[in-house]
């Protein structure tokens, strides 16, 4: 499940554990990786939380609703990590 936590963070969680080798190998793909909106990657046992500016959004897309492009985003990044989302 991915959804919109708080103003700025887009939270990807699951019922299963992630182990500590995926988070680890996500953690290295996000650092690797060019991102268009995701600032930072912070993770706990269920939950990958990605941080974003929502400012740099509305700006880039004159839109006041920021969340659904980031949505897309994480999407696109979790694909690439082979996480089913």
């Amino acid at each position: 499940m991915i959804f919109a936590n708080g103003d700025c963070h887009i939270t990807y969680q699951q019922e299963k554990p992630i182990s500590d080798s995926e988070r680890a190998r996500i953690a290295d793909g996000f650092l690797k990786g060019t991102h268009e909106y995701l600032k930072e990657l912070q993770t706990t046992e269920h939950t990958l939380t990605f941080l974003y500016s929502p400012v740099k959004v509305m700006e880039a897309h004159n839109t006041i609703e920021p969340c659904d492009l980031v949505i897309e985003e994480v999407r696109a990044f979790l694909g690439r990590m082979e996480v089913a989302a």
